[in-house]
């Protein structure tokens, strides 16, 4: 998929346990502390669209001019991050520059169709409850539009896309369940992908959270299994309560 694979971390946390200093009857002492607490649990809403309408009509047969494409770091907006995960902050935005070709390779493209799009996706990255620093984002959802053509086009495109993918790991075909007309979803490295499309959309989604609010992490000592169990709850989560909301966001902005 297009974009950054997972979360960058500037920094690293910091869990070590603290002593406490009393003061009893004009002595010092020192008394072991627990860890910190844990961070509250990350909480979970669901969609709800108030940006603009793209408004983008595609000619018949035929792909959109890319200079008419919409700005990827605006299909959405802080608050409708927040409507489905209220206590994200300290946001940020990445640009993800999409490489367009015709959509049939044996054709001769129409001027202006074809070529780089800048910002035709954006990583958007922010912080959900975690413990120690937050000093990092720790939390990301890109979205990509990789098609912007009729409406028949696109679906053709991502009913053959879809054939192809039928095979790969953790294949799951999620048709309008989400909200876009079509979506089905594979495993990735970090986390699941996610395609969609909408009228004349061809998108893609994933993304992951390393926020300790969402999945308690084992700990030192933690065998292999109990891990990797951790990191398919973390994926799971993520995908159902926050790519989910985000694909049916970004949908309700594309009709």
């Amino acid at each position: 998929m297009h974009g950054n694979d997972g979360p960058r971390r500037a920094g690293r946390r910091s869990r070590a346990a603290a002593l406490c200093v009393t003061a009893v009857a004009g002595a010092t002492l020192l008394t072991g502390c627990s860890e910190d607490s844990p961070p509250p649990s990350v909480e979970f809403g669901s969609a709800r669209p108030a940006g603009d309408r793209l408004g983008i009509q595609a000619p018949p047969n035929a792909s959109v001019r890319l200079s008419q494409w919409p700005d990827g770091c605006k299909l959405l907006t802080n608050g409708e991050i927040q409507a489905f995960l209220p206590q994200a902050k300290s946001f940020e935005r990445e640009p993800v520059k999409v490489s367009i070709l015709n959509f049939d390779p044996l054709a001769e493209s129409d001027p202006g169709t074809t070529g780089d799009v800048p910002r035709g996706g954006c990583e958007f990255s922010f912080n959900l409850p975690d413990g120690g620093s937050s000093d990092y984002a720790n939390s990301h959802i890109t979205v990509t539009v990789t098609a912007l053509a009729d409406p028949a086009l696109i679906a053709k495109r991502y009913d053959e896309d879809k054939q192809d993918k039928t095979k790969e790991k953790d294949f799951t075909d999620l048709a309008a369940t989400w909200g876009p007309e079509g979506c089905y979803r594979v495993g990735g490295v970090t986390g699941d992908e996610v395609y969609c499309r909408q009228g004349p959309y061809l998108f893609e989604l994933d993304g992951s959270s390393s926020a300790e609010g969402l999945v308690k992490d084992p700990g030192v000592g933690a065998k292999p299994a109990e891990n990797l169990a951790a990191a398919e709850k973390r994926r799971t989560i993520w995908t159902e309560k926050a790519l989910s909301q985000a694909a049916r966001t970004v949908a309700a902005r594309m009709s």
